[in-house]
């Protein structure tokens, strides 16, 4: 496999990894120099025996020469000679078997059971005689591999220490005493190297032992130290860009299955092992290192191949947890449609939901991680829509992720749900993830899970349960409603009624729940509520009449519920911000004239009175409500508290609060709900504050965009709505010039958001596919054809 890039490899390493590489390349360089040495020795051997020195040595130094160049030859191209001895060893032992065998021959049945004794016996007779000849021939032999230039060395030591070999008379011979000094020397200095190697290699071992953790980790590090020590020692840059993660990949994409079993446990050691250290930047450099090699490497395809393979239910369920925690870590980027087989070896981690149950009925906890291991990396992969297509042509795959939460399993325990609740969360977090599909294969999976009776039956209890967590609550209420969404949409097509109250998503009495859930203050915790109110103004934005008489005529208070959530909840932006859609669909879509319409105005007006005159709460002896009422009697206010957001809160409110307020706004003059404003509407601090906002706060760059859009279409409905000359137009012209010249600075940006939002009908609803300059040039036509005379009465 390819060398990993060195700032991922550098990453992923941690401190005993870098200490075993930087040991293998000292150890490397340590075996060249005594390789290096062996070249000089087995030279200066050869000049001396045939530089015309032969006769004149002794019969010692003779001898010695001739052992040095045997040693030499024998361990000059392989400084690793216990490789060799185990060669040996190999060889001995297989050679012994083939005596024995093919003697002895076969298992002997009772009639030639004599005939087999004595095969026996001659066998073992053979194999005495033959260890005892290998031993003679083989046991010196590995006494030369093994310790040959140690014993040079020695050699070398006492000939120095002698140094009789003549050579200090003048003549041929005055050369043979240096030349024999030289090749001592550099045996001795081989020997010495050799000497120290050898006790640094016992050190290392014992080093890469202690420094690990575990049983499982000391023998993963001790077999990388090996095989990095090894390879450095017949290349000293193996080492380079390698580690544990690169190591276990390489024995993953092998052709041996235990290799592959083998880097699958090692790669689940490294990765417990940096995600020990806690250490984000160690932990996100291993996973970006894990990508690279499985996902980019030219023998990427080989080993993810066989990795997921190792999911498969003919492995131990072990090593299926260590192959599912690898494949989690990177299931982010694995393309289904290039591994065919890939989803259904996945698919077998969470099974038939049956087979985990045990005759008690308590889940095992092996099975219980890989179930947990399955819908997680099941979630991951459903992030790409090329995923959720093969997941969603893959037979009983949905139903078997839907099990835990069809089997209403919540029902059945403790009060904290016990250990299935774990279970379920993560079965509907993925069902969650799943409705989020577009185009057919979201259609095909919302219907699918929608026709499930069993599981929307458990999310509605869910929703309701006071044991559940309110995220559980929260995910309930989502899938449910774009399962709604989904069947208004099918509805509309087919022309066929699939939301009657018995339809599995509930129809009208879903999303009178709703309604119930965001405006009752007690009953559900925050964030339920948060989310209720957010799938209500998400049904809204679609726009049916009928949902708009649902939300408004499910309880006589609603609207005024809605408005004392937008105007007297403190801080809780994001229920504001949907009370305030809420409110304008509901300005828009509901149309009958009745009590529930004059409540509506009422609420509205409210909300927009403490917008444009925060501090008036009446006018020539009537509040604002009460300009909405048909009878025309004039009683006494009473003194109230000033209540609600203020102009100068505008500027400390959330983006999508003001938005939604500016939007709110902006509907209830496109609908004419404002009866007459002329007796008490002052817009001028209203419209000076926004300014204010437009000029000082800084949001990003498509947020300000978005304040801009929102304030030109508020501006335009204001104007439109001017017919009773109310409006000042010297209250409009700074606004309007601020409008204009940030449509100049933010033009190619308002392009780009157009046309990347072409995708989503939402964002092209809520941009109105029209530039801030489209709608400050209607602004500016409109603003121009109010007189200047006018006044606000």
């Amino acid at each position: 496999m390819a060398a990993s890039p060195d700032c991922l490899a550098d990453d992923s390493n941690w401190e005993e990894v870098r200490f075993i590489n930087s040991y293998s390349v000292f150890m490397g360089y340590l075996s060249m120099a005594i390789k290096g040495l062996g070249f000089l020795v087995l030279t200066w051997t050869t000049v001396v025996l045939l530089g015309g020195f032969v006769s004149m040595l002794d019969n010692k130094d003779f001898w010695c020469l001739t052992f040095i160049t045997l040693v030499q030859t024998a361990g000059i191209f392989d400084v690793n000679l216990n490789e060799k001895l185990g060669y040996m060893k190999n060889a001995f032992s297989g050679f012994i078997m083939a005596i024995f065998w093919g003697v002895v021959g076969e298992e002997p049945s009772w009639e030639t059971i004599f005939a087999f004794l004595c095969r026996s016996l001659l066998a073992c007779i053979l194999m005495l005689v033959q260890v005892v000849v290998l031993a003679m021939i083989l046991g010196p032999l590995a006494i030369i591999y093994v310790l040959g230039i140690f014993m040079s060395g020695v050699i070398s030591l006492w000939r120095l220490v002698e140094h009789d070999y003549g050579g200090n008379s003048d003549g041929e011979t005055s050369n043979l005493a240096p030349a024999m000094n030289t090749l001592y020397y550099l045996a001795l200095l081989q020997g010495v190297l050799f000497c120290y190697r050898f006790m640094l290699g016992r050190v290392g071992k014992r080093l890469s032992w202690v420094a690990a953790t575990g049983e499982e980790v000391q023998a993963v590090l001790y077999n990388y130290l090996h095989e990095t020590r090894s390879g450095c020692e017949k290349d000293p840059a193996f080492a380079k860009g390698r580690n544990l993660t690169t190591y276990a990949v390489d024995k993953i994409s092998s052709n041996s299955p235990v290799d592959c079993i083998s880097g699958v446990k090692i790669l689940y050691a490294a990765i417990s092992v940096v995600d020990s250290t806690c250490n984000p930047r160690k932990i996100t450099g291993q996973r970006m290192l894990m990508e690279h090699l499985f996902l980019c490497a030219s023998s990427s395809r080989c080993a993810l191949q066989k990795l997921l393979e190792t999911l498969g239910s003919r492995y131990d369920t072990e090593r299926r947890h260590q192959a599912a925690t690898i494949v989690d870590r990177i299931a982010l980027f694995i393309n289904l449609e290039q591994f065919p087989c890939g989803i259904q070896h996945i698919s077998s981690l969470i099974g038939t939901f049956k087979q985990y149950n045990s005759p008690a009925g308590e889940l095992g906890k092996d099975y219980q991680k890989l179930l947990l291991q399955g819908l997680s990396i099941l979630q991951n992969l459903a992030t790409d829509e090329n995923n959720c297509r093969v997941m969603s042509d893959t037979r009983d795959l949905v139903s078997k992720i839907m099990a835990p939460v069809t089997s209403d399993l919540l029902d059945h325990t403790g009060d904290d749900h016990g250990t299935w609740y774990k279970v379920v969360s993560e079965s509907m977090e993925l069902m969650n993830q799943l409705t989020l599909a577009q185009g057919e294969t979201g259609t095909k999976l919302r219907r699918e899970i929608s026709n499930c009776a069993g599981a929307i039956g458990t999310l509605w209890r869910i929703i309701s349960c006071k044991r559940c967590k309110e995220w559980l609550q929260g995910r309930a209420i989502w899938i449910l409603t774009r399962l709604y969404i989904d069947n208004i949409g099918i509805s509309r097509s087919s022309d066929s009624e699939l939301l009657e109250k018995e339809n599995s998503c509930g129809g009208e009495d879903f999303v009178r729940m709703l309604v119930n859930i965001f405006t009752h203050h007690n009953e559900y915790s925050s964030f339920v509520r948060e989310c209720a109110g957010e799938a209500l103004s998400k049904i809204c934005f679609l726009g049916r009449i009928s949902d708009a008489t649902i939300i408004i005529q499910t309880r006589d208070d609603v609207v005024d519920s809605l408005a004392q959530v937008l105007l007297h909840e403190g801080k809780k932006t994001r229920r504001q911000a949907a009370a305030a859609e809420i409110l304008k669909y509901l300005c828009t879509h509901y149309t009958k004239d009745d009590e529930y319409l004059g409540k509506l105005k009422k609420a509205t007006l409210k909300v927009i009175g403490k917008m444009l005159c925060p501090r008036v709460e009446t006018h020539n002896g009537r509040d604002i409500e009460s300009q909405c009422d048909d009878t025309q009697e004039s009683n006494e206010p009473e003194k109230k508290e000033d209540e609600g957001f203020q102009v100068d809160a505008l500027s400390k409110m959330s983006l999508n609060l003001l938005l939604s307020l500016l939007s709110l706004c902006g509907t209830v003059y496109d609908t004419k709900l404002i009866i007459d404003l002329s007796t008490w509407l002052d817009p001028s601090s209203f419209l000076n504050k926004l300014e204010e906002i437009l000029v000082e706060e800084s949001y990003s760059a498509t947020g300000n965009l978005s304040l801009y859009k929102a304030t030109a279409k508020m501006v335009i409905s204001m104007l439109k709505c001017n017919g009773g000359g109310f409006l000042r137009r010297e209250d409009f012209g700074s606004l309007i010039d601020t409008l204009s010249s940030a449509s100049e600075d933010m033009l190619d940006l308002d392009y780009s958001m157009i046309c990347s939002s072409a995708s989503s009908s939402e964002s092209r609803s809520k941009l109105n596919r029209r530039t801030l300059m489209s709608l400050v040039r209607e602004a500016k036509e409109l603003h121009a054809m109010v007189p200047s005379t006018s006044s606000s009465g």
